[in-house]
């Protein structure tokens, strides 16, 4: 047992803090290694456990002027993220097929760095959404999909900050705050104006365009796997986010065909 025990000790300690870029070990929220954990743990136990029981007795809160904020600075964060990304990805003449990750102190590169993990804490705030629902006794909203969206993109932002910040991984980041722009802006109009969406089709199309999302970066991840590039990434890690986005197009297609097919045939 206590061999077992020194193998997975050192396994972790080679494999998970060895191996971290030394350049973000001191960012916020980085270390020690079980604190997106943690996070994702305490969120987990609230949305679905504590919070629903907590508010089974109280009316719900109105929190429409903290939604709106924060659903504006959500906005104004992605749309930065994504343009400063495209500005670092041109001037670093990034190849969409195979880019491996910079690590020098190269002054794009640690702009890129910082890039990453502005990224990261972005995915850690998107996890008070689900906590609005709840606090506003909209547990229905709380479905395994939006869970399991939130949770797992937190989650693998993370590792890609710990192991690989940036390179061929900073084209998902891209087109995730572009999307989540998109998103964020259409929360705060359910909110500001409703009257503009209440019989729009802006929730079906912005659900189109997520699956576009995912199918591309199926393509992006799948290309260097099955053309065999060397990108100076082990292939496992590219078959993760691989997997990751063929089963959100599968989630996601099955959300949209219960939300707006049956629509479509009434």
């Amino acid at each position: 047992m206590a061999l077992v025990l020194k193998a997975l000790y050192n396994g972790y300690d080679r494999y998970f803090c060895e191996a971290q870029d030394p350049r973000n070990a001191d960012n916020f929220l980085m270390n020690p290694p079980w604190v997106p954990v943690g996070i994702v743990a305490v969120y987990l136990y609230f949305v679905l456990k504590l919070g629903p029981r907590w508010m089974a007795n109280r009316k719900p809160f109105d929190l429409k002027k903290l939604i709106l904020i924060y659903n504006i600075l959500q906005v104004l964060a992605n749309l930065y993220l994504c343009i400063e990304g495209v500005r670092v990805a041109v001037a670093m003449r990034i190849s969409l097929t195979c880019q491996p990750v910079d690590y020098s102190n190269h002054p794009l590169a640690l702009r890129e760095l910082k890039l990453v993990h502005l990224y990261y804490l972005l995915k850690v705030s998107d996890l008070i959404d689900t906590v609005f629902f709840v606090l506003r006794k909209k547990q229905s909203h709380v479905t395994f999909l939006h869970v399991y969206h939130h949770s797992a993109i937190m989650f693998g932002s993370y590792i890609c900050n710990r192991f690989f910040p940036g390179g061929h991984f900073s084209m998902l980041g891209l087109c995730n705050t572009l999307v989540h722009a998109v998103m964020y802006f259409y929360f705060f109009l359910t909110v500001y104006r409703p009257d503009l969406t209440k019989n729009a089709n802006w929730k079906k199309y912005i659900t189109l365009l997520q699956m576009v999302q995912f199918a591309y970066l199926v393509f992006h991840f799948g290309t260097p796997i099955a053309f065999g590039l060397d990108c100076a990434i082990p292939k496992f890690w590219l078959g993760l986010p691989l997997i990751q986005n063929v089963f959100m197009m599968v989630l996601f297609w099955d959300f949209y065909t219960k939300a707006y097919g049956r629509r479509k045939i009434k």
